[in-house]
């Protein structure tokens, strides 16, 4: 919320009258009826955008045969789901390191095997030691750099925001805590985000004079720079770098760094309060360490217009899930290159969310793409972000609609790829029943989100890892699903000859799959063949019929595009010219 926000357009307080928890902005309860605020809703944000309208992940697409897709899944499981006791919505988060995955949500932790093999569960309470202190919205980093774990969450009882540092690559093993700021505060710090850099931890949070009372005021967007190296050796008192408030911002969101930057990045969408939209999007920069002087400098940058997301049907029930608004649900970077997500209602389609997607080239401080992804037939929302070791964008996203239960879908691009493309979507987890694991009967709205959760893989720059929330069936509180999940060149191919039919085997496309030289003949028929990103690849330019009564040659105009790099996906068709032998008898 910001300040002159009216009350009403913020759903200020929620009467709880059941067991069971409501989270979000501020604190999520159950038991007894409290009355808490929850954090504002802030308009969705647009630039110079086009719409990519996909279709929703559904096998062999018109016009299309499909013999392979990606994003290519790889290993996944039902993590963390509802538990008495627990919050709504879960707020699910992931991070990977070189042995383990660790999901975090309200309010628990668990860490698996990479072939999702339950290790530990650790209430966060527990895990934080706090006691029956009220906490709220975790947060997960793995960081490659310092090989340590780095979780937060809001203690919405001290008013403050605990830092938790592993010891070792090992989550298992021991943490170091400390709390931003340093002494309980009398104020409510909600939904802290986490960014871990090169060299500093940051801690974002948006400031309300209380959590736990229907009169409240916003007093703005505030963030601690933390010194890492205090935090990963230790350190009694870390030193930190204290940021004003700001007072007209909001959700001011830390980007994950992936890879070395002396500068680390912060994103944001400016709220015009007055009407619920935004026109720029804000990009912080920080730079400098405590107890070294930190600088921070802000620049603002124009989108196309976005507004608050409707809320998304589901099949199965009259109550709708809360797509929230258009915060930033997830950001990272990587060489230079920064990639957004966000929630908002789709142009021309005004029942429908969808989903935002917005590159920035951090050198040069510019938007380089700003589409959406949207569906005339599905909600998207919720998205998740992560960068494979290649640069190539994953995207997880939940989806439903009056005719499918809540899921989980995975689509992408390859740096290659034309401005504004993505590839079809692919079903992660189907939702196998509805989700109403906190429902308001006034709007019929059920709380959802509010985030979902991303990850590289230290150990394999090839993969990258999501989690996030699905609908349970028989039990209508939610659930969660990780998945491993792989980008990969789409190569839709197909040839014919100029003249008669076609032979029995047509020619060669050599190429690279899954780290392996493979050769297959392509056919009449579009087929799609997977290429891993980055590798060469070619298409024999002549071919003989096994019986060898004939020789077939590709145009000359076709050349060109007979060989490339596996950076983009492609659809072509070829076509060959046929010559025969000829026998001449001279006599004798």
């Amino acid at each position: 919320m910001r300040p002159g926000r009216a009350v009403g357009l913020c759903l200020i307080a929620v009467v709880l009258v059941q067991v069971g928890f409501f989270a979000g902005a501020p604190p999520d309860f159950a038991g007894s009826p409290v009355v808490l605020n929850r954090g504002a809703r802030i308009p969705s944000v647009m630039s110079g955008t086009r719409d990519v309208v996909v279709p929703d992940g559904k096998a062999n697409e018109p016009g299309l045969t499909v013999q392979d897709v990606s994003p290519v899944l790889g290993t996944g499981w039902n993590a963390l789901s509802f538990e008495p006791g627990g919050l709504t919505p879960p707020d699910v988060q992931v991070a990977v390191g070189p042995a383990h995955v660790v999901e975090a949500v309200n309010i628990a932790l668990g860490v698996y095997s990479k072939e999702g093999v339950p290790l530990v569960t650790y209430g966060l309470s527990t895990f934080f030691a706090t006691g029956s202190d009220f906490l709220s919205d975790p947060r997960i980093e793995y960081d490659g750099l310092s090989g340590r774990w780095f979780v937060t969450i809001g203690d919405f009882t001290t008013g403050q925001v605990l830092v938790a540092a592993s010891q070792s690559t090992d989550p298992t093993l021991g943490w170091s805590i400390d709390r931003v700021p340093s002494s309980a505060t009398s104020e409510c710090l909600d939904q802290p985000i986490l960014g871990v850099g090169t060299l500093n931890v940051i801690v974002s949070v948006n400031v309300y004079s209380n959590c736990f009372s229907s009169t409240y005021t916003y007093n703005g967007a505030q963030f601690w720079v933390i010194n890492k190296t205090d935090l990963v050796t230790g350190a009694l008192s870390p030193s930190v770098w204290s940021s004003p408030r700001y007072a007209t911002d909001f959700s001011i969101h830390p980007v994950r760094m992936e890879g070395r930057s002396l500068t680390q990045y912060m994103v944001a969408t400016l709220w015009e309060v007055s009407i619920d939209t935004s026109s720029a999007l804000q990009l912080f920069e920080v730079s400098g360490s405590p107890p070294g002087a930190v600088v921070v400098s802000e620049i603002d940058r124009a989108i196309a217009t976005a507004a608050l997301p409707p809320p998304s049907t589901q099949l199965g029930t009259a109550y709708t899930l809360d797509t929230a608004d258009f915060r930033i649900s997830d950001a990272v970077w990587s060489r230079g290159l920064l990639w957004l997500g966000f929630n908002e209602v789709c142009p021309g389609l005004p029942s429908t969310a969808c989903v935002r997607l917005i590159e920035v080239e951090t050198t040069a401080r510019t938007i380089r793409q700003d589409f959406r992804v949207s569906s005339t037939s599905r909600h998207y929302f919720y998205p998740a972000l992560a960068l494979d070791g290649g640069g190539n964008l994953a995207v997880l996203a939940g989806y439903a609609s009056g005719s499918e239960y809540p899921g989980l879908v995975a689509t992408g691009r390859l740096t290659g790829d034309p401005i504004g493309v993505l590839q079809p979507p692919v079903v992660v987890k189907a939702g196998v029943g509805v989700d109403q694991s906190w429902c308001d009967a006034n709007t019929t709205q059920c709380r959802y989100g509010d985030y979902f959760g991303s990850s590289n893989d230290p150990s394999d720059p090839t993969l990258v890892w999501f989690a996030g929330e699905f609908g349970r069936g028989s039990a209508p509180e939610w659930g969660t699903y990780i998945s491993a999940v792989r980008m990969k060149a789409m190569l839709t191919l197909n040839y014919s000859v100029d003249s008669g039919p076609l032979p029995a085997i047509g020619p060669t496309l050599h190429f690279v799959r899954n780290g392996t030289p493979d050769s297959v003949a392509i056919g009449a028929e579009p087929v799609t063949f997977l290429a891993d990103p980055g590798t060469a690849w070619r298409i024999d330019s002549t071919f003989i019929t096994p019986s060898g009564e004939a020789r077939y040659i590709s145009r000359a105009s076709d050349a060109p595009n007979l060989a490339g790099v596996a950076n983009r996906s492609s659809s072509m068709s070829f076509v060959y010219q046929v010559q025969y032998p000829l026998a001449i008898d001279v006599g004798s």
